[in-house]
């Protein structure tokens, strides 16, 4: 009886333990998913109003000179950016986005697809493919960084002018709010935009290709950085679920574990004065 009220005790104070570090994670990243949150609101409105322009200019026009327009040959070389997460405890975020990778790469072989890799967690997933990764983003732990946005966004975009690659994906997690998000798996060069209506009607000057030279990379820097400000908020948003969940069960286990050995300590007791009880009655007769 005593060994277990000891073990009892251990587990309490193990679990214990373990509550304080997910609740102190718990809030680390509500800070950081808060701070993210707000960049990616801000951020939003941008792309959208700059592929609502540049879709607005490609209506009726030809522009063909510019090569990010270029059409290629679709399904021959392929390199597809996955954004992944450096660190774990954060739910199936991570295996999300490495499942829809592993589906995308299924559908067309390893010897078309070539990796771009955002995140410790999809690079040690793909290790063992290194001769098909081509760049990796590693250490961020969910941090978005310009220069990071920018090495990343060039070297996208250098494959496709190299002609390395024919198509560049990206395959990230969108996020909706703090308990939803969406894996995506997106076009990313060449440009495919469906040219819309007219909401507007613009005068181009001095040309269309001039315009267009400044425009699309703007647009395509703007793609870059809602990717790893989407992916990266619904990091840390899952993580704060993951670990608001792990405290909850903790706090649960905390109360039944208390429970047992309050029992077990009153069994202990109700035990030791029969035995007394039992010894003076024994000394009596």
């Amino acid at each position: 009886m005593l060994q277990s009220l000891k073990a009892i005790k251990n587990r309490i104070r193990s679990i214990e333990n373990t509550r304080k570090v997910t609740s102190a994670m718990q809030m680390i990243s509500a800070t950081k998913l808060s701070r993210l949150d707000s960049r990616l609101v801000h951020n939003r409105p941008f792309a959208r109003g700059i592929e609502s322009i540049l879709s607005n200019l490609l209506l009726g026009r030809q522009v063909s000179l510019n090569p990010f327009l270029e059409p290629r040959p679709s399904g021959e070389r392929i390199v597809l950016c996955l954004i992944t997460a450096d660190n774990g405890l954060c739910g199936v975020y991570n295996n999300n986005v490495i499942r829809q990778a592993e589906d995308f790469i299924s559908r067309y072989g390893w010897d078309k697809v070539k990796l771009v890799i955002v995140g410790k967690k999809g690079w040690s997933y793909f290790k063992n493919y290194r001769e098909s990764i081509l760049h990796s983003y590693l250490g961020l732990s969910g941090r978005y960084s310009d220069k990071v946005c920018e090495e990343l966004l060039n070297n996208l975009t250098s494959l496709f002018l190299s002609k390395q690659a024919d198509e560049v994906y990206l395959v990230y997690t969108r996020f909706k709010n703090a308990l939803t998000n969406q894996v995506v798996v997106e076009k990313f060069l060449n440009i495919d935009i469906k040219p819309g209506e007219a909401k507007n009607e613009y005068i181009v000057e001095p040309n269309i290709s001039r315009v267009m030279q400044e425009l699309i990379p703007e647009y395509l820097a703007a793609r870059v950085r809602l990717a790893l400000l989407e992916a990266f908020t619904s990091e840390h948003a899952s993580r704060l679920v993951a670990m608001r969940t792990a405290t909850e069960n903790a706090k649960d286990l905390l109360n039944s574990l208390v429970l047992l050995r309050n029992k077990v300590r009153q069994a202990s007791i109700t035990r030791e004065i029969i035995e007394i009880v039992s010894a003076a009655e024994a000394l009596k007769g």
